[in-house]
């Protein structure tokens, strides 16, 4: 279901500000929203770390971060539910050894 006006999205919206104001040093990250997922956070960050804690700040068992690939790079991320939205985060990165193999 779409969203038609952005007050369909203020629980998203909402929840995010509370995550600032609640962890107010938690890394900053580019986030994703879309009117076609109303209900869809997206969190896009720059390394392993920060991907640690945004899970530690959303309260998200270790156990539900999983490595994967997006493209030709690994990734780490995870899916959760939190107050009603659903996250995804996640990072890209490359590999020791494929870094150690190129050298």
């Amino acid at each position: 279901m779409s969203a038609e006006t952005l007050a369909e999205q203020a629980a998203l919206i909402t929840c995010l500000a509370g995550l600032a104001v609640g962890h107010p040093h938690l890394p900053a990250a580019y986030i994703t929203i879309s009117r076609h997922a109303p209900r869809e956070l997206n969190v896009q960050l720059d390394s392993v770390s920060k991907v640690e804690a945004w899970r530690e700040a959303l309260g998200v068992d270790a156990d539900l971060v999983c490595v994967d690939r997006l493209g030709d790079r690994s990734s780490l991320e995870f899916d959760a539910t939190v107050h009603g939205v659903d996250f995804h985060v996640y990072t890209t990165y490359v590999s020791a050894a494929v870094e150690a193999g190129a050298a």
